[in-house]
């Protein structure tokens, strides 16, 4: 349980850190940023039936080509990065 929690709050410091510049808090991608590079919204029901979540980590992973999303592969374990995927479909049910 404690490893349960402390498994949260590192995934939402990484998202705080490094994916809400462009994501925002609330993963709807409404910051000039994310707006400017046309940041998908996790909220939409659309991208969450259609991304899968090994989509998910190959775009963390190795960012996404002629787009500003980066890669994370030598900033972020594989753990972390795996992490990521249940944070990330948490946003369609807020």
């Amino acid at each position: 349980m404690i490893a349960l929690a402390l498994a949260a709050m590192l995934t939402q410091d990484i998202w705080d850190h490094r994916c809400t510049f462009c994501h925002g808090a609330d993963g709807q991608s409404q910051t000039k940023k994310g707006r400017q590079y046309k940041a998908p919204n996790f909220t939409r029901a659309k991208w969450q039936k259609h991304t899968t979540d090994g989509e998910i980590v190959e775009a963390i992973t190795n960012g996404i080509p002629r787009s500003k999303m980066s890669a994370f592969k030598d900033k972020l374990s594989a753990e972390e990065i795996n992490a990521m995927v249940p944070f990330l479909r948490a946003f369609a049910r807020k």
